[in-house]
């Protein structure tokens, strides 16, 4: 399954869930930031799971790449290394043991 594919069952899922709108936009930005890294950066077979809880959306990126994801300080004019920050930035916690990163969401549930 390619990013965009990921990223729209992601997204679909978690309205599924009732999620509320803005959670399942920004959640969608760290999948496809997450699995990108992993595509770019990592080996073998990536794999995303989500996972919806009373209050939060845990999503969880695997690949074989035994080295943890990093902050990275992207200059001005580069076109890529700001994925993890951005992670960071929008997740409430996030953590790479090298193999699997992750990254957590609250949300509330949408009405109706």
């Amino acid at each position: 399954m390619k990013v965009g594919e990921m990223r729209q069952t992601t997204r679909a899922f978690l309205r599924r869930c009732r999620v509320s709108q803005s959670v399942v936009g920004v959640v969608g930005l760290a999948v496809s930031e997450l699995v990108t890294n992993a595509v770019v950066h990592g080996e073998g077979e990536v794999v995303l799971r989500i996972t919806v809880a009373f209050d939060v959306v845990r999503v969880s990126v695997t690949d074989h790449n035994l080295a943890p994801a990093v902050l990275k300080e992207a200059g001005p004019d580069a076109e890529s290394g700001r994925g993890i920050r951005l992670v960071d930035a929008v997740s409430d916690a996030w953590e790479s043991s090298g193999k699997e990163t992750w990254c957590e969401f609250r949300y509330a549930r949408a009405a109706g």
